[in-house]
């Protein structure tokens, strides 16, 4: 189902009035500020940094005749608050490039082990039966071994990328962002824990099934 374009957004984009853009970007700004801000205090830190974050964001959204806010289109599969919650996390991200650098680079130039880490916690809700360390390690496997990691993670990640936007951020909330379930409800607009539960053993459910469709059953290989 597409998702219509709200109103306020439309008036910031398309108002020819400097005036009425400002005033539908306050609107904006209103109507998804808890949002932003869940965001913002997401990533750690007291109420100063979360403050930052959330400036930050707003900067970067309102910037270059809002930019960022016209890659959003009417008819995208997710909703606005949905495509929202994701354009605010990255540039939370880029805020905090910006101030601290990639101090990980220099270790880990490719970011390997936080990778690793991430598609082993998704594996393990997979099942936990199933070998979780999904990325390749030359160092320790053989060339067999090595080969059927590598197939199994690059069908995990098509089936991660065929998911709906919106179970694609739950997803990203959970173990990329280590949410608790009440957090997550809270940003994507669901209205319990138990909902965010309840839709993630949906989610998981159907990426255990489409592995063991190509042959990647628990306990296999």
């Amino acid at each position: 189902m597409s998702s219509a374009m709200p109103l306020e957004l439309q008036q910031v984009l398309h108002a020819g009035d400097p005036a009425l853009r400002d005033a539908a970007w306050q609107e904006l700004v209103a109507r998804h500020s808890r949002l932003l801000l869940a965001v913002a205090r997401s990533f750690g830190g007291g109420h100063d940094e979360a403050m930052e974050r959330y400036s930050y964001m707003l900067e970067k959204l309102y910037e270059n005749d809002c930019h960022r806010l016209r890659g959003y289109q009417a008819g995208e599969r997710a909703r606005f608050s949905t495509w929202l919650t994701v354009a605010a996390r990255r540039l939370c991200l880029d805020h905090l490039r910006t101030r601290y650098g990639r101090s990980r680079d220099t270790a880990d130039p490719e970011g390997t082990d936080e990778r690793r880490s991430v598609r082993r916690r998704l594996a393990d809700s997979i099942g936990a039966e199933m070998d979780t360390d999904l990325l390749p390690d030359s160092m320790s496997l053989a060339p067999d071994a090595e080969a059927m990691r590598r197939d199994r993670d690059d069908l995990l990640r098509a089936a991660v990328a065929r998911l709906p936007p919106r179970d694609r951020l739950l997803l990203a909330l959970r173990f990329e962002d280590d949410l608790s379930a009440a957090h997550i409800a809270d940003l994507v607009g669901l209205p319990t824990a138990f909902h965010v539960y309840r839709r993630l053993h949906v989610v998981l459910s159907g990426l255990r099934s489409a592995l063991e469709a190509d042959g990647f059953e628990d306990g296999s290989g």
